[in-house]
Order: C-alpha cells, then sequence, then structure tokens
C-alpha cells in the first residue's frame, strides 16, 4: 500500500508548488514570505497532514503529498495552512507544549489563537474558531492560556457522567468532543511538538535562539508599511519581541569606554579611502576589535532565568564583535571557552561565591581590554584589583548597587 502511494505524487512537483506559494507570499505578505523561506520543507507520507516539527537541531515543515493535493487542493488554502504553522512557531507554541497538563486541549487552545491571524477564506472547513464555543464567549486575541484555561473548565464540568442532559444541548461543548478526538485533523498537526518535549534545555534553548534569529532578520527585512499590514493584534506581539530583543546595557558605548586602548586589529582593504603613503586604490583600513573577558557567576545562588538572562546579554556584546573568553565560575574557573553565539549545552559550578579567580586569570593569564562580571552580587569584595577595566552586571534579582559600592570598576543593574 505505501508503495502504491509513493507513486502518486512527485515530491518535485510539491516541492515547486510550495516554491510557487512562497513567492506570492513574499509579494503579498512580506512577513509571511521571509519567515517561511528560512524554513526547512520536507514531503512525507510519516504525518497526515501539514505539521511543525523538529529535525536534528532544525525547524521542519512536513508536507503530506496527500494533504497538500486534496484538502489544501486551492492556493488560498495552502496559504492559510503555511500562515497557521508559521504563526505556531512566532508565537512559541512548540516550545510551551510541555507547560499544560491537557495536551490536547493546549492544541485546540493554540489553533484559537493563530487562526484569527489567518484570513476566513484561507481556512479549511473544521478550523477551529472562537464562534465554535458560542457559551464560552470568548473575547478575541487572548493569550493562549486564557483559552486553555476556559475549555479545561469546559471539559471539567462536562467530561464525568453528571449534567449529561445539560451538556447535550451545549454546542461549545459537543464540538469541543469532536476536537478531542485523537485521529481530529487539528490534534494530528500537533503530533510532532512531543519531539521538541524530549529536548534537553540547552538544545531547546538553541533551537528557540535560531528562531529568535530568524524572526528578527525578518522584521528587519519587512518594510514598515508592509508590518503595518499585519493584524493589530500580531503587530502587537511582535513589537513586544522586537523590546524583548534589545540589550539592557547600551554595549556599543560601553565597549568604546572599556576598549579603545586595544592594540588588537584586523587590517581590510576599501575603495572609499586611497593610500595616502602611495595614493592608490584600495587603500586599508585598520579596525579595533575588542578582546573582552566575561565571568560568568555560577554558583548555587545563580537560577536558570538568571543565566539565560547573562547569556541573552552576552549574545549582544559578540554581536559588535568583540572576542569573547568566557569562564563560568563559583570560587574557582570551572569551564573557559571562545563565545561563538550560543550558549552551551551544559553549565560548570553551582557551588559557594567568590570573585578572585577570574580576576587573577585577566591579570595573569588572558590580559583582555575589560573583564564584565555577571553576577547577583551576594559575595565579599574581591581581594585583588583587576589591571584591566572591569565593570559588575547584576542580576535583575540580584543584589542593590549601594552593596557593591566597595568594588572596583563600574556597576549595572539588569531591569
Amino acid at each position: 500500500m505505501e508503495e502504491i502511494e509513493e507513486e502518486t505524487y512527485n515530491i518535485q512537483e510539491i516541492l515547486y508548488e510550495v516554491s510557487e506559494v512562497t513567492y506570492g507570499l513574499l509579494i503579498d505578505e512580506p512577513f509571511y514570505g521571509h519567515f517561511f523561506t528560512g524554513l526547512i520543507k520536507k514531503v512525507s507520507t510519516d504525518i497526515d497532514t501539514l505539521a511543525v516539527g523538529y529535525h536534528e537541531g532544525l525547524i521542519v515543515l512536513y508536507i503530506n503529498p496527500f494533504f497538500w493535493e486534496k484538502a489544501l487542493a486551492e492556493t488560498q488554502y495552502k496559504i492559510g495552512g503555511i500562515k497557521h504553522e508559521i504563526l505556531h512557531i512566532v508565537y512559541k507554541h512548540i516550545f510551551r507544549y510541555k507547560n499544560f497538563n491537557h495536551k490536547t486541549i493546549f492544541n485546540i487552545a493554540a489553533d484559537l489563537v493563530v487562526n484569527q491571524y489567518v484570513e476566513p477564506k484561507q481556512l479549511i472547513q473544521g478550523a477551529v474558531l472562537l464562534e465554535n464555543f458560542p457559551e464560552l464567549e470568548l473575547p478575541p486575541h487572548e493569550h493562549v492560556n486564557s483559552y486553555y484555561n476556559a475549555l479545561l473548565d469546559l471539559y471539567q464540568k462536562y467530561s464525568s457522567e453528571k449534567d449529561q442532559e445539560e451538556a447535550e444541548k451545549n454546542q461549545s461543548w459537543k464540538h469541543l468532543k469532536r476536537l478531542l478526538d485523537q485521529d481530529n485533523m487539528n490534534q494530528k498537526r500537533h503530533a510532532l511538538w512531543k519531539h521538541i518535549d524530549e529536548l534537553t534545555s540547552a538544545e531547546r534553548d538553541i533551537l528557540e535562539s535560531a528562531i529568535n534569529q530568524g524572526l528578527e532578520n525578518t522584521l528587519n527585512r519587512v518594510k514598515t508599511e508592509d508590518f503595518g499590514n499585519l493584524p493589530g493584534g500580531l503587530q502587537d506581539y511582535l513589537k513586544e519581541f522586537e523590546h524583548s530583543l534589545k540589550p539592557v546595557v547600551n554595549w556599543k558605548r560601553i565597549l568604546k569606554l572599556f576598549a579603545n586602548s586595544s592594540s588588537r586589529t584586523s587590517v581590510r582593504n576599501t575603495l572609499r579611502r586611497p593610500s595616502k603613503r602611495y595614493g592608490t586604490n584600495p587603500g586599508i583600513k585598520v579596525k579595533k576589535k575588542q578582546k573582552i573577558l566575561i565571568a560568568i557567576d555560577t554558583s548555587g545562588s545563580i537560577s536558570m532565568e538568571e543565566l539565560n538572562e547573562f547569556f541573552g546579554e552576552i549574545y549582544h556584546i559578540w554581536k559588535q564583535g568583540a572576542e569573547i573568553m568566557v569562564v563560568e565560575c563559583d570560587t574557582t574557573i570551572h569551564q573557559q571557552y571562545l563565545y561563538r553565539g550560543t550558549a552551551p549545552q551544559k553549565i560548570m559550578g553551582r557551588g559557594g561565591t567568590a570573585f578572585e579567580a577570574p580576576i587573577h586569570f585577566a591579570n595573569d593569564e588572558y590580559t583582555p581590554d575589560a573583564l564584565i562580571y555577571f553576577t547577583d552580587g551576594y559575595g565579599a569584595n574581591p581581594n585583588i584589583k583587576s589591571i584591566c577595566p572591569i565593570m559588575w552586571l547584576l542580576s535583575t534579582k540580584g543584589a542593590d548597587i549601594e552593596s557593591l559600592k566597595d568594588f572596583q570598576g563600574r556597576k549595572v543593574k539588569m531591569n
């Protein structure tokens, strides 16, 4: 049976149709088009619908060829199906799946969120809509938690044998029962999310960082007027996302103050300025490259939330073009590595707190242009002075700046 089915479709033809839809999105709805170009597409009969899944460190859009050709026969349905899956990624539903006990109800709640941003004519029959639940009077553009709680209350009220006569009259309950069926198309579209649940926290962080980067790149490409054509609720969400990408500290300014004495340089050709010595083009331009040592407090008082805060800021420093050496330390240095844009899979430490080890390392071995110490600030004033400029970056939940008044260098509180 499987071999016969495989002969009834042509992978290249389907991928060509996907490319045609992508081109149309780039012209008519650039936000979706640009984001979609960054997704891996795989034609497969391993899934029954169009579905987002995980494969070898990447988010993949799986396309069942028969679902694509029959259920999504019209171009407008293909567009709607693609937008539906993109929105699940944009709203991070694929990562939030594990936080909800009733997975099938979460799937329905997530569909209620994203389908509000897809034009009704682009949704196929059976799509999950707010009007499917008239008794609940669900307000538009709510968070997925709000819809989940409302649906869960409905389920708990009528799923037992009590109030069956009332339940039979409740249109919302009858529709919810149909949607809870594991063979329902809307449930099958989320079947692959469970594989993301099985990833380690470090793997999930790396995957989410890659998605954030793709979304950031998309927003940078979309013109202001195109962004303004998106639904208001989606615009608000994306504005909040953009705000979250902004660093707490103006690292461009800080690095200039910290590292303008750097002796590390790179040389590149430039057509803008001829050589003063030889009067020829191209000339050369000498560019300083900051060498930064970043110490991360990994003592037992530091939470994973604070570590995520730290690595978010480190990413912004790295984007400024600095060479970054990271040392993880509690009372001693447990791990050191050059930062390449992603957080490590495992953090070392979790003991007591002492600030001297990274300062010794900076003074005696690494000799950076600056030392930036990420910490909660709960520890004694180090008994050694840093030769290079030093800044203490205190976590949101960390100590007040005043408690570090005797520490050498500048102090900044994240908030």
